[in-house]
């Protein structure tokens, strides 16, 4: 049986291809949309926390500017007060970057599970035998880089309603 497998793929030329998974990344229009999702996320989170620090120099500069004409009960309210504000604030930026990296690692997760089903279906198409990721190949010629033939079939493949969303829906539901 191996003697059989074996001529079997003598037969056949073994096709090889490499791809750069960053470049299918930069160059796709979903790749960029997940960028531009996680990039406006980032913003936002930067600019409440940009607020919350803001809100903490205000306290801080109301301290230093009215400290001496304060009384102690009113001067102890205000550095309490600026206290609270401090541990928010920290707390506030510990959750924001959880909250990122839950984001960068679910759209990593859909990207790359999009991008495998766009390399099985070229691969399949163009009778490759393997196609390697770039970034683990030591080296490779120019001439079995297939990045670019990727990144146009995922962006074709983009276009198309998925299986799920072209099902037809239940009557009634």
């Amino acid at each position: 049986v191996l003697v059989a497998v074996a001529s079997a793929f003598a037969q056949q030329p073994i096709k090889i291809g490499v791809f750069s998974a960053q470049r299918v990344s930069e160059e796709t229009e979903d790749g960029k949309k997940i960028q531009a999702d996680l990039n406006a996320f980032q913003d936002k989170k930067r600019k409440e926390l940009e607020a919350k620090q803001q809100e903490i120099k205000t306290l801080q500069g109301q301290l230093t500017a009215q400290g001496l004409s304060l009384s102690a009960d009113k001067r102890s309210e205000l550095e309490k007060t600026i206290q609270k504000k401090i541990l928010e604030f920290n707390t506030a930026q510990e959750s924001a970057n959880k909250e990122m990296q839950l984001e960068v690692q679910a759209a990593q997760n859909r990207f790359e599970e999009r991008l495998l089903a766009v390399i099985d279906r070229f691969g399949t198409q163009e009778g490759f035998t393997l196609i390697l990721d770039a970034g683990q190949v030591a080296w490779a010629a120019k001439a079995v880089d297939v990045t670019t033939a990727i990144v146009d079939l995922y962006n074709q493949m983009g276009k198309q309603p998925s299986p799920a969303a072209a099902a037809p829906k239940p009557a009634g539901g």
